[in-house]
């Protein structure tokens, strides 16, 4: 596991380093969090990192972002609903429209013959 030999002297340093800064205050507090869970995760790594930095000072714009991003997903999927009706509705509009465009050609034929028709029909 180790790539180089590591001095006693080196270890007791580090170890001193993440005494001072409270990394193993911190290390101790999850993992007794990990070994009082009355069902052990099944990702214990991903349970240390979620709870390793309960505190984190951005947590709560991370927790706000989230939020929008649902928000954001429901207008989303609202506004593809709304697409999608408003598409059909004008391919109904132009389904029913095409029979009175058909009806007009009849009619420009009918007076390109010298035939003439009125707008009623008669």
């Amino acid at each position: 596991m180790n790539s180089f030999p590591v001095s006693e002297q080196d270890k007791d340093e580090f170890l001193n380093y993440l005494d001072q800064n409270g990394i193993l205050d911190k290390l101790t507090d999850v993992l007794i969090m990990l070994y009082s869970e009355p069902e052990p995760p099944i990702d214990p790594i991903e349970y240390v990192r979620g709870n390793i930095y309960v505190d984190n000072p951005d947590m709560e714009e991370i927790v706000d972002l989230k939020t929008q991003i649902q928000n954001a997903a429901v207008e989303l999927a609202e506004l593809r609903k709304t697409r999608d009706e408003l598409r059909a509705q004008l391919e109904q509009h132009q389904h029913e429209s095409q029979p009175d465009e058909e009806h007009e050609e009849e009619l420009a034929k009918g007076s390109e013959n010298g035939d003439y028709v009125d707008a009623i029909g008669n």
